[in-house]
């Protein structure tokens, strides 16, 4: 084919391209190609649920893990960073007090603050600004090891909020929303299946979340416990501790780890001996860690505290 009859036959598929689907020569040319095109090879099949109550080694473990990756790194190398949505502050906190000298953890603020309100939260921008730093942070996955949301049931409340807020209209800020009874300036909620609009924000969180995983970025999402299936007045003992998140978070991730803290305590019921574990609650890829418990510290009185840290995350097999 001459190159005047090359340029052409470009233009025509150029053209075609810009076609409707089935208006061209070949609907499935550019399906084609991504399925000719190099499959590329996962290096990392974490997306971990971290859950349990306050003070678990919930955060502890992921940065004991990405420390340890930094400080075995060549000093010709790199190193990829681990990444910090830091809802309740725990991310910070750890990385200031026990890893002050590692520069690869870094810390984003999810929360943008009011000014001159009688609340703190802007939520409608909070949630902007969590879309854009995971939206950059899949623009960055290359130089990421990792990416750490702590606090995740505090994303869940800026859901909550935001639905009652913006979406809803139904409370003039998040005071008049926290009101559920509808005898002040919010109102309830009216029908259930606007609960959608709460799972549909929270869930942009975790496709976000998904999207980083398939770029071979670790994703950890920890979140606290909260009671269910009572109410006040009702029998505690019938009640059970469950993730507080969205109640589908469960099915998208790949594995969940329970985190724990067992006391063991002297005849006048001091302290003596602080046992942390985590439990694979789901293993989506590894079967051989379903069901399986792991010490991850021990503390005791007088002595120095012994930290094991997760060692399926610390050697890189999760």
């Amino acid at each position: 084919m001459t190159g005047f009859g090359k340029t052409k036959a470009a233009q025509a598929a150029l053209q075609d391209e810009e076609l409707p689907a089935h208006e061209r020569a070949d609907p499935f040319a550019a399906l084609q190609a991504e399925l000719d095109a190099e499959q590329p090879t996962l290096n990392t099949h974490t997306f971990a649920g971290l859950i349990g109550h306050e003070n678990t080694c919930k955060t502890a473990i992921v940065t004991a893990a990405y420390n340890k990756y930094w400080e075995e790194i060549g000093e010709d190398e790199q190193p990829k960073q681990l990444w910090l949505l830091d809802f309740d502050g725990g991310g910070f906190a750890n990385k200031s007090a026990f890893y002050p000298e590692n520069t690869g953890i870094k810390s984003f603020e999810p929360y943008v603050y009011m000014t001159g309100n009688r609340t703190a939260i802007d939520y409608d921008a909070t949630h902007n600004r969590v879309m854009q730093i995971m939206q950059f942070a899949i623009k960055n996955a290359d130089n990421i090891w990792g990416v750490l949301v702590t606090g995740v049931d505090q994303f869940d409340a800026v859901c909550v909020n935001n639905m009652r807020i913006n979406d809803l209209g139904l409370a003039s800020d998040a005071i008049s929303a926290a009101d559920v009874r509808g005898a002040g300036d919010g109102q309830r909620v009216g029908s259930q299946w606007d609960w959608a609009i709460r799972k549909t924000r929270f869930q942009q969180l975790t496709s976000l979340c998904r999207a980083l995983v398939k770029r071979g970025v670790k994703v950890f999402m920890e979140t606290h416990l909260s009671l269910t299936n009572y109410s006040v007045g009702a029998n505690e003992a019938n009640a059970s501790w469950k993730p507080a998140w969205e109640k589908s978070t469960n099915n998208f991730l790949f594995q969940i780890i329970r985190m724990e803290r067992e006391d063991t305590l002297d005849e006048e019921g001091n302290v003596l001996i602080q046992r942390f574990t985590a439990s694979f609650e789901k293993s989506k890829t590894d079967a051989t860690l379903q069901g399986q418990k792991r010490t991850v510290l021990v503390t005791e009185v007088g002595k120095a505290p012994i930290f094991y840290g997760l060692p399926e995350l610390n050697d890189g097999t999760l």
